[in-house]
């Protein structure tokens, strides 16, 4: 087609309105809002008991559901705002201290723990985080999808590691305050299956078209 002006004519009738989106951070508190009840939910479908927060030591799991908590929203905004050209998403100096002191904490707790502590929790731990991730990693998928991305991989991952990150909160409100070795291997392998998941099933609903 030669005739330039007919042709913006024609996409300009075919064009449809533009819905704006709305701000990061309202966008992150209604994903929480609706991502956490939803996990909370199918952790139901798990067998687990609430933890007796007037435990000894108890200050240590407190800590830890702070920093995961904490981390998971920062890297939940960090995904949306790489989702959308010209935004710039939190550095890394804003994660390492909060992973640093959670890595801490792990390994004081880890110290401090009896011999027989949660020998058993390996298994049931990893199955609790993979289940209550799965309603928040299709929400955060859907989020994703609204806009779209540039570099879908990346906005992925890093919304798979602020999933991961609240599934680890919620065990954190029913996993016995003594950690074992084995525990702590199973949570970082079902976080790092949280994001492997949530970049092989969001990629093809998240790239730019």
């Amino acid at each position: 087609m030669t005739d330039h002006d007919l042709l913006i004519d024609k996409l300009s009738r075919g064009a449809s309105p533009v819905k704006r989106t709305r701000p990061t951070g309202w966008r992150v508190l209604a994903w929480i809002a609706m991502a956490l009840p939803c996990g909370a939910a199918a952790s139901l479908i798990v067998h687990r008991t609430l933890n007796d927060w007037s435990q000894p030591g108890m200050q240590w799991a407190a800590l830890q559901l702070l920093l995961t908590f904490l981390t998971g929203t920062l890297a939940i905004r960090n995904a949306f705002q790489m989702s959308i050209a010209g935004r710039r998403p939190l550095g890394w100096r804003w994660f390492m201290p909060l992973v640093g002191v959670w890595l801490v904490s792990i390994l004081i707790n880890l110290r401090n723990a009896p011999e027989t502590a949660g020998h058993m929790e390996g298994t049931n731990c990893y199955l609790f985080m993979m289940v209550v991730s799965i309603p928040m990693m299709a929400i955060v998928i859907g989020y994703l999808r609204q806009t779209r991305a540039l570099f879908p991989v990346r906005s992925l991952a890093v919304a798979g590691a602020g999933v991961a990150c609240m599934a680890l909160s919620l065990l954190s409100l029913c996993h016995p305050i003594h950690l074992h070795w084995l525990d702590f291997i199973q949570h970082l392998g079902a976080i790092a299956t949280i994001v492997l998941l949530t970049i092989l099933f969001g990629r093809r609903w998240v790239v730019l078209r």
